[in-house]
């Protein structure tokens, strides 16, 4: 029986942050994730954080390596490789040896992985609906557009430390 859901409570209140954007898109983002694991089933084994960004990733292009898994999804190599063997446990990704490297393994969907994957798409555009009711297409449109600045500004700060730190 699925639990009636209950709205997180609202962050306290800090004059120093009253106006930050960066914030606002935190709890946004963490109340999009609340809403979405409502909607999971209860046996959901994709629940854990990160989980849906590794099977998103995954149903772009799998064949990827942890590695690449890391890079791609800014998850730390840990936190990978336990939502790997999680996701690996529940039948949605299976690892196969590398034909061309024997020391390293691939990670691919299952069917199983693919289906929920569909799932999760269909539970993120429920949620992404009710967050933007009341805006229009422009505003959306708009909303998207600073939306992509602001993230292609804190992936580009970070891949300038990391081409620093290489050097």
């Amino acid at each position: 029986m699925k639990k009636k859901y209950e709205c997180p409570a609202r962050p306290p209140e800090r004059a120093e942050l009253s106006n930050n954007p960066i914030m606002m898109c935190h709890e946004i983002s963490h109340l999009s994730r609340a809403r979405v694991r409502e909607l999971n089933d209860t046996d959901d084994s994709a629940a854990p954080r990160g989980t849906r960004l590794v099977l998103s990733f995954l149903a772009t292009g799998d064949g990827v390596t942890q590695q690449e898994l890391v890079r791609a999804t800014h998850l730390r190599a840990p936190t990978v490789s336990v939502i790997l063997k999680n996701l690996e446990d529940g039948g949605f990704v299976e690892r196969r040896r590398d034909s061309s490297d024997m020391r390293s393994h691939r990670v691919y969907l299952t069917e199983r992985g693919r289906e929920l994957d569909r799932k999760n798409i269909e539970k993120i555009k429920l949620v992404d609906s009710l967050g933007l009711t009341g805006l229009d297409a422009a505003e959306t449109e708009q909303l998207m557009s600073l939306l992509g600045k602001i993230r292609n500004n804190l992936l580009c700060e970070k891949s300038e430390k990391e081409g620093a730190e290489n050097k």
